[in-house]
């Protein structure tokens, strides 16, 4: 992919200045590496631009027209940089009471051809810009880590039909963070929030259900109560990331279940987003799975067990024992008034 134009502005919202920083050719093995990442970032979600005409598209577009002109095209890189150190500063400002912060970084801008689709692509990615002490004279400098991690918000626009009315683009983002997508670069979503946790859930609960199908296993229960507590616990979703954070180390308490049955699941559970079409990020609605994740356990005649919501230290919580031959289930309360209730 060839690289045509390429800008770093350091944005501090507290000082209220933007800061060129000159990139040298060399500089071009870091962006290419952050494009790469970038590109192959599945945690990502789409959206679209609301017209061509909305400020960020708008100057990118003028970029596209002006590309023999050196400087209109820093002009208007320099236009977007302003653009979000506006809207850093509108942010910052609406959560000054809360314990948040909005970080403080560099916002990258690449102007992009890629030779195979034959299309532009533009880049825009807020990433940490530090400062740290050079251990062989004690300076203090700053630059950049090469730790892909320390990308906070990133959007690829695709730029294959420069005269479209509207542009897709693919957004990163670390956070919930509402002023990146939709005050900075005045983009809708393509799936709803709704939508989205809606399909994420069916999806977990589908392929859990198909992974332990004939199979009665308190894995199976484990699992679901982990993907359900993560999700009532979560404002925002990175859906690989929560696979991975809840089955990348997992083991089975089933000496019937093996390892790699947990893979495939994993395998098939990341499968997902692609063929039940939705994000892979999202910002989670609990209205939009409240029922799915009830679940009625018979217990005996006339009882039931109803789980509402993810239980915090399950095995802990409810247990199954065996007494004399017979077989009971014992569940931790914390309601006292029930408690006495039971006390015969």
């Amino acid at each position: 992919m060839e690289i045509i134009y390429k800008s770093i502005r350091t944005i501090n919202y507290e000082t209220q200045q933007i800061s060129a920083i000159d990139t040298p050719s060399a500089f071009d093995d870091y962006v290419a590496e952050l494009i790469n990442h970038i590109s192959n970032n599945n945690s990502v979600r789409e959206y679209k631009t609301r017209s061509n005409s909305t400020e960020v598209i708008g100057n990118i577009l003028g970029v596209c027209a002006n590309i023999n002109d050196d400087d209109c095209v820093f002009s208007k890189m320099d236009v977007i940089a302003k653009r979000l150190l506006l809207k850093e500063t509108e942010a910052q400002s609406s959560i000054r009471n809360t314990n948040t912060i909005v970080q403080k970084g560099s916002l990258v801008q690449a102007l992009l051809f890629d030779e195979i689709s034959e299309k532009y692509i533009y880049l825009l990615a807020k990433v940490e810009h530090t400062e740290w002490v050079d251990d062989s004279d004690f300076t203090f400098k700053t630059g950049f880590s090469k730790d892909k991690k320390k990308i906070w918000k990133s959007c690829l626009f695709d730029l294959s039909n420069l005269v479209a009315d509207t542009f897709c683009a693919k957004v990163y983002s670390d956070t919930k963070a509402r002023y990146w997508y939709d005050g900075f670069l005045e983009l809708d979503e393509m799936n709803s929030d709704e939508a989205n946790t809606e399909r994420a859930f069916k999806a977990v609960d589908a392929t859990l259900g198909h992974g332990f199908r004939g199979i009665t296993s308190p894995d199976h229960t484990i699992i679901r109560n982990g993907f359900v507590a993560y999700m009532k616990n979560k404002e925002h979703i990175d859906y690989p990331e929560m696979v991975e954070e809840i089955l990348g180390n997992y083991e089975p308490i089933d000496p019937n279940i093996s390892s790699d049955k947990i893979l495939e699941i994993k395998s098939r559970l990341l499968e997902q987003p692609e063929k039940r079409k939705f994000d892979c990020q999202f910002n989670v609605v609990g209205s939009a799975i409240n029922a799915r994740i009830r679940r009625v356990y018979p217990i005996y005649d006339g009882i039931d067990l109803r789980v509402n919501g993810g239980i915090k230290e399950l095995s802990k919580t409810i247990i199954a024992v065996e007494e004399n031959g017979v077989r009971y289930i014992k569940i931790r309360t914390n309601n006292e008034t029930t408690f006495n209730q039971f006390k015969f």
